[in-house]
């Protein structure tokens, strides 16, 4: 079964637009593989396609770290103007 992002996922139209060989790669690995271990399917299954980062990359654990920390912070702000 593929992933259920592939026909919109922003890391092949914004990232590898240009980079053919790498999309295959890892369309064949994870898109049709284990998408289960994509922390950008992660990351969409917890928060949804709006807070996704284009900068996020299949196996990037310190950019995904990095990006729910701000959005934790995001959120506690929201929070506090209430």
């Amino acid at each position: 079964m593929a992933c259920s992002l592939l026909t919109c996922c922003r890391l092949f139209n914004d990232n590898l637009k240009n980079m053919p060989h790498s999309e295959e790669y890892i369309k064949k690995k994870l898109c049709f593989g284990d998408y289960m271990l994509c922390k950008r399917f992660q990351f969409f299954q917890e928060f949804g396609e709006n807070d996704s980062p284009a900068s996020l990359y299949p196996y990037d654990t310190e950019e995904l770290k990095k990006v729910l920390q701000c959005l934790q912070k995001k959120r506690d702000s929201e929070d506090d103007s209430e």
